[in-house]
């Protein structure tokens, strides 16, 4: 299996190991983008069906990255050839076959999706090569795997590949105080400048609001170093999952104005948490959280503001929609996940490649 250490596919793939290890699945994990920080490394050996290899590799959508990618694929065939798996899992785009051994691909975003939902047009032409090493990654691929229906058309859409598809909702385990005491407080994860987080438009209208307005990201400017001071909004920096939890915990509204979101781990882990969901009415979100959310248009500071007053101001809204998005969070269950996984696992091994032992040895 391979995963990346930059984003929220680091907490899928850890996610998903831990369910794996309940079947007795051994877990070769190559991760790529930058080296595991020392809370990734604490998070890994507490898996005992996890071993990990480690590699500092560019990814595909980063700058002069063609020389790392044919290293990287010669690595990741060293793994596979040292290692022997029984099913290869990417959770990146890797162009490689296996002589037989099914490959699963699960397709958690990716630049060309990302263009069309922020900029509202393709990708321009230098992220050509990239858009075809993407296709053929997903035609190599027995099965691809998207843990929404509408990023799933979207990637149908833009790469026209034929490999078999399927759905798999995220699942998340996470376990929160029985008493939770909720807070007059808005919280939101993101960094200030990342466009599709859309979080400025947040920043805008948080002095129009009564509560104060807490960000768990990086605020200083990319450009200058300078850290942003916004009326009314508290920067927490970047949090441990611990310290996540903790805001979570506290908040009684989550607020998330993206312009693009594939599944939204934190948006999940917000409902788990007991908190009133105030998010961007686009179409992934609309399918995972409709009726136990309140929507608004991503782009409409006025409309975002309302929303928001409205849950501060009615506090019987607030515990019904933080009621509903618990409920449905509850529907996003790491065990599901994990056997969904395991019936499909099960499925391409002895329908694809002679069945050389009753074993699920990754």
């Amino acid at each position: 299996m391979t995963t990346d250490t930059l984003g929220g596919v680091w907490t899928y793939t850890l996610e998903l190991c831990k369910i794996l290890g309940v079947y007795g699945v051994e877990v070769h994990l190559a991760s790529l983008g930058a080296l595991p920080s020392p809370g990734q490394e604490k998070e890994v050996s507490s898996l005992e069906n996890v071993s990990l290899y480690r590699s500092d590799f560019k990814l595909e959508w980063m700058q002069d990255c063609a020389e790392d990618l044919i290293e990287m694929r010669k690595w990741i065939y060293s793994l596979y050839r040292e290692i022997q798996p029984t099913l290869v899992h990417f959770n990146n785009f890797v162009p490689l076959n296996f002589n037989g051994t099914p490959i699963i691909t699960v397709f958690h975003s990716c630049v060309q999706t990302w263009w069309e939902s922020v900029k509202s047009k393709s990708a321009p032409a230098e992220w050509e090569n990239y858009k075809q090493h993407v296709k053929n990654s997903l035609n190599v691929s027995n099965l691809v795997i998207s843990p929404s229906c509408a990023l799933l058309r979207q990637a149908m859409e833009i790469y026209e590949f034929s490999s078999k598809t399927k759905v798999i909702h995220n699942g998340r385990e996470l376990k929160f105080s029985e008493e939770i005491n909720k807070e007059k407080i808005i919280f939101a994860m993101g960094r200030i400048w990342d466009e599709a987080k859309n979080l400025e438009i947040l920043s805008a209208v948080a002095k129009n609001l009564a509560w104060p307005v807490y960000i768990a990201g990086d605020n200083k400017d990319p450009h200058t170093g300078k850290e942003l001071q916004i009326e009314n909004v508290h920067f927490v920096g970047q949090l441990s999952s611990s310290e996540v939890k903790e805001y979570l915990q506290r908040a009684s509204i989550f607020v998330s104005p993206a312009k693009y979101e594939p599944f939204g781990l934190s948006i999940l882990e917000a409902a788990k948490a007991g908190c009133a969901l105030a998010i961007s009415n686009i179409d992934t979100l609309q399918e995972l959280w409709c009726g136990a959310a309140t929507f608004f248009d991503p782009g409409n500071k006025n409309e975002i503001q309302n929303k928001l007053l409205q849950l501060i101001d009615d506090e019987n809204k607030r515990e019904e929609l933080a009621a509903k998005a618990e409920k449905r969070a509850a529907s996003y269950d790491l065990q599901k996940m994990g056997e969904c996984y395991m019936e499909l696992y099960k499925e391409l091994i002895y329908t694809n490649q002679p069945i050389r032992k009753p074993s699920y040895s990754l």
